[in-house]
């Protein structure tokens, strides 16, 4: 989180929002945006509705969301996902500014 947060000012050159979701409570969730000073939206979703509608809850057995990007176009489409295999399998940074750049058009 705090990696993505170096590169904020980044998507928004594209014109892309980045949004993350927490399965943690609200409160848990607004501690956290304190603690790593993060600026980017951190939405709570405890009840896992909003993972599983993308369905990447417990993919991995532990009862959580599996890490996880969506790139999803101003339609509400999906443009550009990653499903991670693992808890610590997330795209690199590079990766994610190049899949945004592509979509971007720019």
């Amino acid at each position: 989180m705090v990696e993505l947060e170096g590169v904020y000012n980044e998507f928004k050159k594209y014109n892309a929002e980045l949004v993350a979701i927490s399965m943690d409570s609200r409160g848990d969730t607004l501690n956290l945006i304190r603690e790593l000073g993060l600026s980017y939206y951190v939405l709570p979703d405890p009840t896992g509705k909003v993972v599983k509608k993308y369905d990447v809850y417990n993919l991995l057995g532990d009862g959580v969301a599996t890490p996880s990007v969506f790139i999803v176009s101003s339609e509400k489409s999906i443009n550009w996902k990653y499903i991670g295999e693992s808890i610590s399998d997330r795209p690199d940074i590079e990766t994610l500014l190049s899949e945004i750049r592509k979509t971007s058009g720019k």
